[in-house]
């Protein structure tokens, strides 16, 4: 009985083993920004009336259609880890 029973917990602690094996990996976001503070920065530079937040992690960074100070439309893409802005263009 207790040969069953050793038999039975180390092949359930190998099924536990194997299938963490095989688990997707975690990405570490640690050092990616958050949308609002990535919001802040920009409220900090003049843009405001934010319609777009699109995180690329593709080509590491936020796209956001915001109106600038001068009150035009724009695409800002900034950067995913440092928060600054990469682009401006007009919308």
């Amino acid at each position: 009985m207790k040969f069953k029973l050793f038999v039975l917990s180390v092949s359930t602690l190998g099924m536990f083993f194997i299938s963490a094996a095989h688990a997707d990996p975690i990405e570490k976001a640690l050092d990616v920004i958050s949308i609002p503070k990535a919001m802040k920065i920009l409220e900090k530079d003049g843009y405001y009336d934010f319609r777009k937040i699109k995180v690329v992690r593709e080509y590491n960074e936020i796209e956001v259609d915001a109106l600038n100070k001068d009150g035009h439309r724009v695409e800002i893409e900034m950067d995913l880890y440092t928060g600054n802005i990469m682009q401006e263009h007009l919308d």
